[in-house]
């Protein structure tokens, strides 16, 4: 219980800002301080479509809690807008089942990760595509305190036209709401109380994700944390992001870290392929593997073959000769017999 007090203080003030950030204290040097951040399960990464395995992961589960408001306080912590709910008011706690997930996850927070243009932002990336942002909402079981974090790209474009806009999209309603009221928390530590509908702000599109063991984003960059990228990702104007560019922080992203030994599972049948062929590499050499274990087959096949066709040549050659011999004694005897 004490423990899983620790992480939800934790994730909900990290370190203080002074202590690292996106510019001269960045991430590539973040584990000269923070030696976790160097291990060997650290997020985010680069996911290679063509290197994920197919795991049957159940659809997740959204109590009915998530369509009502909930109050959540907004704070600029230095490196983002970070929310999270008010304890003031009596509300139903958001909580989360499925998806693969052990027990049930309860929410911590949620904030936002950017850049400079609208193709960089997001910290993960799909064969080394990077979106315009990342939204990452938090969440711990309490029983187990084990973390669990789902990651949403934020897609832009330079050209709005580009963009269809839908005015019944409650998704595209509800995050501009967000920006509205985030666009004035401009110094660190400003924060007001703001009303929010989750189930709008998360959308629908959570069918299709990858799941991997990663580690938090940020120092301390602890792992063990259980990772869901989404593939759907929800489409936003590059006035929002400018808005965060401008009051918040210029960008606030990792890049990829190492994969190692993990595997990357994915909840759907179809992978779509990278159009550069160094990502599809898993795939061409598990191909490869394959083509080798047929012609080995075929060959053992081959040899077995060939040696059963020598066996049976060396067998009837060794019933012949001693055809031979046998005769050969008989017609030396019956010539004595008659000498």
């Amino acid at each position: 219980m004490l423990r899983g007090l620790f992480i939800i203080f934790l994730l909900s003030s990290t370190v203080s800002s002074n202590q690292w950030n996106y510019g001269q204290l960045g991430p590539d040097i973040w584990s000269d301080y923070y030696p976790l951040c160097a291990g060997n399960s650290q997020s985010p990464i680069n996911i290679l479509t063509a290197c994920t395995k197919y795991r049957n992961l159940k659809p997740f589960q959204l109590t009915s809690s998530y369509d009502e408001k909930h109050y959540f306080t907004l704070r600029n912590n230095g490196h983002t807008v970070i929310g999270i709910i008010n304890q003031e008011y009596k509300q139903s706690p958001l909580v989360i089942a499925g998806g693969g997930l052990n027990g049930t996850f309860e929410f911590v927070n949620f904030h936002l990760h950017w850049g400079e243009n609208y193709k960089s932002g997001s910290e993960h990336q799909i064969n080394g595509i990077k979106y315009a942002g990342e939204i990452h909402f938090v969440y711990l079981n309490r029983l187990t305190s084990q973390m669990a974090v789902l990651g949403i790209f934020m897609q832009s474009y330079a050209d709005s036209e580009a963009i269809r806009l839908d005015e019944n999209d409650k998704t595209r309603q509800e995050w501009q709401r967000y920006f509205d009221i985030t666009q004035t928390l401009k110094s660190e530590n400003d924060s007001t109380v703001f009303n929010l509908n989750f189930r709008s702000l998360i959308g629908d599109n959570l069918a299709d994700f990858w799941r991997y063991q990663g580690s938090l984003t940020t120092p301390p960059c602890s792992e063990g944390v259980i990772w869901t990228i989404f593939k759907q990702p929800i489409v936003f104007l590059e006035t929002q992001f400018r808005t965060l560019r401008d009051n918040i922080y210029f960008e606030d992203y990792r890049g990829p870290q190492p994969l190692y030994n993990r595997t990357v599972y994915r909840n759907f049948h179809n992978e779509t392929l990278s159009s550069i062929p160094d990502y599809n590499r898993c795939l061409l050499d598990s191909q490869n593997e394959k083509l080798k274990d047929k012609s080995l087959v075929f060959g053992l096949i081959h040899c077995s073959t060939h040696s059963f066709f020598l066996f049976l040549l060396c067998f009837y050659s060794l019933i012949i000769f001693a055809v031979f011999i046998f005769f050969k004694l008989r017609y030396s005897i019956w010539k004595k017999k008659f000498e």
